[in-house]
């Protein structure tokens, strides 16, 4: 659930960018920053800068009406992804939550994952 809430606020502010590498809920300004400058001038796009923080403030006024905190919660979905990405906690999970007739499959898949993780010292899942 914090992964893809996180998705879905970052995809909502960004939409025009598919890979959202390094960018967190907790560092959406400084984002937004980054993505309205023009990396050959440096100077900001603001019409682009204002849209985003429009869309930035839009999204979290809607969250906050049912109870969402910025003080809070995009640190706590971070810490809930990671502890959940670990892949001791992923099979602990899957065990409980996948059909039996599913499992081995699943554990596969897992296992594939967190060795091309090991391998590219990358997240298990990315935000």
């Amino acid at each position: 659930m914090a992964f893809q809430l996180d998705r879905r606020i970052l995809t909502f502010i960004f939409p025009d960018h598919t890979r959202l590498y390094g960018v967190s809920v907790a560092n959406i300004p400084q984002k937004i920053i980054e993505a309205a400058t023009d990396p050959a001038t440096g100077n900001v796009d603001e019409k682009k800068r204002t849209s985003m923080m429009q869309r930035y403030d839009e999204i979290m006024k809607t969250l906050k009406q049912y109870g969402y905190d910025m003080a809070i919660h995009p640190t706590f979905s971070e810490k809930m992804v990671n502890a959940l990405c670990d892949p001791e906690n992923l099979k602990k999970i899957a065990y409980c939550a996948v059909p039996s007739s599913d499992l081995e499959n699943v554990l596969t898949l897992l296992k594939c994952l967190s060795q091309l993780s090991k391998r590219d010292g990358k997240p298990l899942f990315r935000l």
